[in-house]
This record gives C-alpha cells, sequence and structure tokens, in this order.
C-alpha cells in the first residue's frame, strides 16, 4: 500500500466500524445512536413531544457524551496544531478510543445491562465518537467524517459525474466509498448482534485499533525522515 492512500483506507475502515457501533447501539443498548448524532437529536424531539415509544434519556446521554468528548478534545487540539505531514495528535486520540471502546465491552460484559450501567456505556461510547470524529478532521479525508454521511451522500448525487462541473471520479469513488463502508458495518454489526452484544461491539473496537496502530508507525516512521504528505482533493462545496 503506497503512504498516499493510508488516511482514505484507514478512515474507510473507521467508517464501516461507526456503522457497526450505531447498530449495536440500536438494536442492542435502548435504540440511540452511538455515533449519529442527527438520529439522537430527532430521537429526543419525538420522546419531548410523547411521539414514539423511545426514552429521551438514552439519546440524551449519547448526544451529552458526543458533545464532551468534542469539547475536551478540542480544547487539547487547539494547543497541538498540525505541524508535520503526519499529525502527532491522531495516533493518540484513536489508541485512546479503542482503549475506550474495549473497556466499554468488558463493562458490559461484567455488569447486567440496565439502569446505571447502559446509561453509562451510552455516554463513554458518546465521548468516544466525539473524539473520533475529530480525529476523523485532523486526518483531513474530505467526505469522510467517519460518524455521518448525510452531506456526503446528497453531494455523492448532486456531483456525480464530471459532466457540467461535477464532482471528479476520485471525489465520487471516495464518497461513495464512505456510504458503502458505513452501510456494510451496519450490516455486520446487525448480523453480529445476533450472537451477542460484545460482538458487534468488537468491530469498531478492532478497527480503531489497528488504525491507531498504523498511525503510531507513521508517527515514528516521520521521526525518522520525512513522508510524503498526501495531495487530498479538496471536497466541492
Amino acid at each position: 500500500m503506497q503512504i498516499r492512500t493510508v488516511p482514505f483506507w484507514a478512515m474507510t475502515a473507521v467508517s464501516f466500524g461507526t456503522g457497526a457501533l450505531d447498530a449495536a447501539t440500536f438494536l442492542g443498548m435502548d435504540e440511540v445512536f452511538g455515533a449519529n448524532m442527527t438520529g439522537n437529536v430527532i430521537l429526543i424531539a419525538m420522546s419531548i413531544a410523547g411521539e414514539g415509544s423511545h426514552s429521551y434519556l438514552g439519546p440524551l446521554m449519547a448526544l451529552g457524551g458526543f458533545a464532551t468528548g468534542s469539547w475536551l478534545l478540542g480544547l487539547i487540539a487547539r494547543r497541538h496544531a498540525k505541524t508535520s505531514p503526519v499529525d502527532p495528535l491522531v495516533a493518540p486520540v484513536f489508541a485512546f478510543c479503542a482503549a475506550g471502546m474495549i473497556a466499554v465491552m468488558v463493562a458490559l460484559m461484567v455488569f447486567p445491562l440496565e439502569g446505571f450501567t447502559l446509561h453509562a456505556a451510552t455516554f463513554s461510547i458518546g465521548v468516544l465518537m466525539g473524539c473520533q470524529a475529530i480525529a476523523a478532521r485532523r486526518v483531513g479525508v474530505p467526505d469522510m467524517s467517519t460518524v455521518v454521511i448525510t452531506s456526503t451522500l446528497s453531494l455523492l448525487f448532486a456531483e456525480a459525474g464530471t459532466f457540467r462541473g461535477g464532482a471528479s471520479n476520485l471525489a465520487t469513488s471516495r464518497r461513495a466509498a464512505a456510504v458503502l463502508s458505513m452501510f456494510l458495518g451496519a450490516v455486520c454489526g446487525a448480523l453480529l448482534l445476533k450472537i451477542a452484544l460484545v460482538a458487534a461491539l468488537a468491530v469498531p473496537s478492532l478497527i480503531l485499533t489497528a488504525v491507531a496502530a498504523v498511525y503510531v508507525v507513521r508517527a515514528v516512521r516521520n521521526r525518522r525522515g520525512p513522508v510524503v504528505q498526501p495531495e487530498v482533493e479538496p471536497a466541492l462545496r
């Protein structure tokens, strides 16, 4: 694999893991989205309106965790500007997210999935996904936030093809990969949930661990010598 392709494939894998996570949390953890905050905002609104069978507490915990993780990591990120081709903040953040997901899995295997344990796990996953979203922005692959694909999906169809100023084939392929990876991840998570919740949660945990390892290696190589900066095409808006 050429080094310039690493960010794309890493974020594609993380998007796959996010799809598996959302399937696991929605189907196996009180019907909340672990990463897709748009869905949680809607669930909270419907609950406040008294419509549907959802409680606002679960999605509120996920949303609160996501906001907390994004805010805290945002404070840290401001103090660590990207000064080299390989961002030194990315590897530790993905490692933290991987360790956090593993800790959540262990907790769910030890304690019953109800009450405080359920809400604490939901909040923790939200924190980790908030951190993951900021790390993905630092990686800087256009159209791959790894936690949402709504804007990517709209651009995929609105700018498909190069006719009259449409997106390039590269941009279209990248957007399609983001959507497809999250879709397939959700299918995988839903199928693994038939075995056990931790089996579905293992997918994002393993992927985050692998991505963290990749970026640790990249950081070490960058210290030894310059790494070619990937020429990433800017997203068309």
